[in-house]
């Protein structure tokens, strides 16, 4: 028994636990840090029992037996998608939580838990590429169907993060960045439609593209054709989707993005204000509990999408740094893990796990810099919020449970 404790504990990864255990109680010190402003003053002690609640589901993640997750990833996939046809509190005109016992949880959050269980298994299994869309048909279905579901709320955010986890894994199962670039050339064909002189020679280099790898038998001729009509009907279809299906909100939001400046008062008040506190917090900060922006509520959401404000003005560029190391080591460990584990579906699921903690980082940092649009994705381990935080400790059990369950 002794033995066997020791090769467990010799298994358990203390440096990504470290890391969790670090973040988690920087997060807990921010929230208490803004607690004396207004209607701020319960958040850091609602975030403990969040991570207490996440610690107890990280360890049963943990000790689950060794094939459970591989042989429930189906059944997981349909109770955590159920709920998302459930919504019902609305939060700023958007439908994406669910209320049980009081409570009220954002489905979407625990859903991509669902979706990366179901699609590391899928690619498993098999080998995909352009040159054979065939296999990619079931993994797409089951990837695109809470994809929209999380879209119809609205939150694309969240759905983005989808996205990101299924690019992955087509990338980790065989697929070349040139075909990733094929795959989005529609989506860039989008963003490029709003200037016709950069859109049309897009077009002509696409098709070019297109052609060479037909000419190198990487790509079938009807496979090429479908991509290169899809790009142009992308483009096309983008300007109807502007007018006609983007709501008032969103269209707001990405010009916001262009120039914060146009609406100051409005959608880029969250932006500015966000720069406003980064910026006077220097080298060193004002000290902990000092920021003004935030103690005054100059800065809206504080507490979750902003949090990385709220440090940057308390503890300036160095205490962000030491943060955003902390974020960089248990990313750089998580990668590590993505080349130990010669096991196929828990590398995948390594490699989802991976891509959804460092898309939310990246994501976060950026937009409250004002380089990304504000799109409502929390900071790993650092935001206030349960769905989330419980949905990060559960991860982070899956990578332990991968962790323990290798053979030596």
């Amino acid at each position: 028994m002794n033995a066997r404790q020791d090769d467990l504990r010799a298994r358990f990864d203390g440096l990504l636990f470290g890391m969790v255990v670090l973040l988690a109680a920087t997060s807990v010190a921010l929230l208490y840090s803004i607690s004396t402003a207004p209607h701020e003053g319960d958040y850091w002690k609602k975030q403990l029992m969040w991570y207490g609640i996440g610690l107890i589901a990280m360890v049963g993640v943990t000790v689950a037996p060794r094939r459970f997750w591989y042989q429930a990833s189906y059944v997981l996939y349909g109770v955590l998608i159920l709920p998302l046809t459930l919504v019902s509190a609305s939060a700023k005109g958007a439908e994406r939580w669910f209320s049980l016992g009081g409570f009220h949880f954002q489905p979407s959050e625990f859903a991509k838990l669902g979706v990366l269980l179901a699609l590391a298994r899928l690619f498993s299994d098999r080998k995909v590429g352009l040159a054979n869309l065939k296999p990619l048909i079931t993994p797409f279905i089951m990837f695109f169907i809470p994809f929209l579901l999380i879209l119809k709320q609205p939150n694309l955010s969240t759905a983005l993060s989808l996205l990101m986890v299924f690019i992955a894994m087509l990338f980790w199962s065989g697929f070349s960045l040139l075909d990733l670039l094929i795959l989005a050339s529609p989506i860039l064909s989008v963003g490029l439609s709003f200037e016709f002189t950069w859109w049309a020679v897009y077009n002509i280099l696409a098709w070019f593209l297109l052609f060479t790898r037909w000419r190198v038998h990487r790509l079938s001729g009807k496979v090429a054709v479908i991509f290169g009509l899809s790009i142009l009907m992308a483009g096309l279809a983008s300007q109807i989707a502007w007018n006609q299906v983007l709501k008032p909100h969103q269209r707001s939001r990405i010009l916001t993005f262009l120039d914060p400046t146009r609406d100051p008062g409005g959608a880029g008040y969250q932006v500015l204000q966000s720069q406003v506190a980064i910026g006077s917090g220097g080298l060193f900060g004002k000290g902990f509990g000092q920021g003004s922006q935030s103690n005054l509520q100059f800065l809206p959401e504080e507490h979750t999408d902003f949090i990385f404000a709220v440090l940057s003005e308390q503890f300036g560029f160095l205490g962000c740094l030491v943060v955003l190391g902390l974020l960089l080591v248990f990313l750089v460990r998580c990668l590590q893990m993505c080349f130990e584990e010669s096991d196929r579906f828990r590398n995948l699921v390594i490699v989802g796990s991976t891509t959804i903690f460092a898309f939310h980082s990246i994501v976060n940092v950026a937009m409250t810099l004002g380089l990304m649009p504000v799109t409502g994705l929390p900071l790993p381990f650092l935001s206030y919020g349960g769905s989330f935080v419980i949905t990060c400790m559960i991860l982070v059990g899956f990578l332990l449970h991968i962790r323990l369950g290798e053979e030596k």
